[in-house]
Order: C-alpha cells, then sequence, then structure tokens
C-alpha cells in the first residue's frame, strides 16, 4: 500500500482551497484533486507492506512527540515543474519551519527500514496535476491568508477509486507535542 505522512486541513482552508480549484479550473488545464482529499505531506514513504503499517504510526509517533504544533499559513499560488505538465499548488509558510520535521521523520523511516522519498521538501497543497500554466493564469489566482495549527498528523493511505482518482484516507493519527 502506498503511504504517506501529512496533514489534514481544516473545514475553512478546505473551503478556501474549492474555492481556488473551482476559479483555477477555469483558467487552468488539468487533473484536480478533490477539495476534501487536499491535504500537506510531511514524508512520501512509498509502496509500504501493510504489516508494516505499525511501524510508520510508530514513526510519525515518535516524531510528533518532540515537536511543536506549526503554525501554517496559506501563502500564494504555485508550481512544481514545467509549466506544460506541472503540479499546481498553494503554498504553505509554517512557524516553526517544517522542515526539520520532515528531516526526522526521513531518519526515522531510514532507520527503521522503510520506504521513504528523499527528494527535496516544501510545504504545499497540491491543487492538481498534469496542470497546463500560463503566468497570466497564475498571477491572477490568491488564496486568502488562512491560517491554522494542526494538532495532530496522519499516516495516510494514497490510493485511486473506481474512477481512477487519488484518495487520501487516513489510517492512523498522532498528536504533536
Amino acid at each position: 500500500m502506498r503511504l504517506f505522512l501529512g496533514l489534514s486541513l481544516p473545514k475553512a482552508v478546505l473551503r478556501e482551497t474549492g474555492r481556488l480549484s473551482q476559479l483555477a479550473s477555469c483558467r487552468i488545464p488539468g487533473r484536480y484533486t478533490a477539495p476534501q482529499h487536499h491535504h500537506i505531506t510531511l514524508a512520501f514513504l512509498g509502496e509500504v507492506p501493510e504489516g508494516r503499517l505499525p511501524d510508520a504510526h510508530a514513526l510519525l509517533t515518535e516524531c510528533l512527540r518532540r515537536a511543536p504544533a506549526p503554525l501554517l499559513l496559506l501563502d500564494g499560488c504555485g508550481y512544481f515543474g514545467a509549466p506544460q505538465r506541472a503540479i499546481f499548488i498553494v503554498r504553505v509558510k509554517s512557524t516553526p519551519d517544517l522542515c526539520p520535521l520532515h528531516e526526522a521523520l526521513i531518519r526515522g523511516a531510514q532507520m527503521r527500514a522503510l520506504p521513504f522519498d528523499p527528494g527535496p521538501f516544501s510545504p504545499h497543497i497540491t491543487l492538481a496535476r498534469r496542470a497546463v500554466l500560463s503566468q497570466e493564469a497564475l498571477d491572477s489566482l490568491h488564496p486568502r491568508p488562512l491560517s491554522f495549527r494542526p494538532t495532530q498528523a496522519h499516516v495516510f493511505l494514497s490510493a485511486r477509486d473506481a474512477q481512477g482518482s487519488l484518495c487520501y484516507t487516513p489510517l492512523a493519527s498522532a498528536p504533536f507535542a
């Protein structure tokens, strides 16, 4: 099963990311994620045998036990990749910075022999994949400056539904310090 460690979003933030997705879909073609599946990934583990789910949960619990709950702020739209096949995102600022938590999760995954993606980390909310962006369309979209403080993080299952859309289901949770 494909797993990642991440944060769910409060209803007010989901309403805002849903509003942005709806506005953007008229200007930016792409494969949009349903707003109820919007989240912030802290660490992507990838394919993990089902029997290792307790190890992923223990990793999350251990790292969050030492981490204060961050204050997160929606911070503008952007993208990863090439503009003609981009991942369209909302950037997220964090106080304290989420990078040390990400690094602790990656080190812990490595110590537990769990798979992990060592790629660069940039906190964000994915709105669409395979997006075709223009700078004009990107410049016209601005999230409201909402902030929130999560109380817990989750081990999420990433799977496709019957229509082929990615869905994210929390399987286990752990509280911040």
